[in-house]
């Protein structure tokens, strides 16, 4: 909660400079001061950034509940989403088998775009920034990777790893589908 409060508390401090700088910016204009007053505009359309939503799918695939989560947030919170496909296949490590690893590659990269059509629609339609991503790796280097190549990630939607459904059901007496949302230190 504390978080929360400390995020009000930091936009309505921006809010507030914004303001200052607006009238600011008003005030040079008036006087006939045009490129100091576009400086103090073009300054704030660089800080209003969206947050950013990375949305990791099972390999190829997104569930429908992570989709219809992810969208909700990002929809709520004024984030764009980051749609990211991973598979652990090193498509430069092999170099015996290129042929047969690129043409996996390939199809693997296809088979997401087919897949993310139906996500991709829904962000579109909400006004949601999307964004879509293949990796050829681990999740966790992928997760490194997007950061490194988009900046800031504020939160992550996945999946939990596959449970046998024998044991959810011992643990549970019920199946139930999980959805893991966690933010990026």
């Amino acid at each position: 909660m504390a978080g929360f409060l400390n995020k009000v508390k930091r936009k309505f401090k921006r809010f507030n400079q914004q303001m200052e700088d607006y009238h600011e910016s008003i005030t040079f204009a008036e006087a006939g001061q045009h490129d100091y007053a576009l400086r103090l505009k073009e300054k704030h359309q660089k800080e209003d950034r969206r947050g950013k939503l990375l949305v990791i799918g099972k390999e190829s695939q997104f569930s429908e509940g992570v989709i219809d989560y992810s969208l909700d947030m990002a929809r709520r919170m004024s984030f764009e989403i980051i749609a990211l496909n991973t598979a652990p296949l090193s498509c430069k490590t092999f170099s015996v088998f290129s042929s047969s690893l690129s043409n996996a590659c390939k199809e693997f990269k296809e088979i997401s775009e087919q897949n993310i059509t139906s996500f991709q629609q829904h962000a579109l339609q909400s006004q949601i920034p999307f964004t879509h991503v293949v990796k050829f790796n681990e999740v966790e280097h992928a997760t490194v990777d997007i950061q490194k190549e988009f900046g800031n990630i504020d939160f992550v939607v996945s999946e939990p790893e596959e449970e046998r459904t024998e044991q959810r059901i011992q643990r549970d007496n019920r199946v139930q589908n999980e959805i893991f949302v966690y933010s990026m230190v």
